[in-house]
C-alpha cells in the first residue's frame, strides 16, 4: 500500500526535477490538497466499503435535481 509520505515525496521529486524549488513547492501543495479531500470524501461516507462506492454515492448526491431525479428528466412526460 502506498502512503501518503511516498505520494508526497514521488510529487515533490517530479516538480523539483521539472520546475526546481517552486515546482517542488506547488506539486507538493497540490498533492496535500488532493491527499486532504479524499480523506475528507472517505470520512464522510464511512459505510462505503470502497473508493469508488464513496464517489459513486459523491456524485449521485451532487447530480440530484431538487424533483428527485438523478438523470434531469421531467417524469411529467
Amino acid at each position: 500500500m502506498i502512503g501518503a509520505y511516498t505520494i508526497g515525496k514521488k510529487a515533490l521529486l517530479f516538480g523539483y526535477k521539472r520546475y526546481g524549488v517552486p515546482g517542488a513547492i506547488l506539486s507538493g501543495g497540490v498533492v496535500l490538497a488532493g491527499y486532504v479531500a479524499v480523506r475528507r470524501l472517505l470520512r464522510g461516507d464511512s459505510n462505503a466499503n470502497s473508493l469508488g462506492e464513496a464517489l459513486e454515492n459523491e456524485l449521485e448526491e451532487t447530480t440530484t435535481d431538487d424533483d428527485g431525479t438523478a438523470d434531469g428528466s421531467n417524469a411529467s412526460n
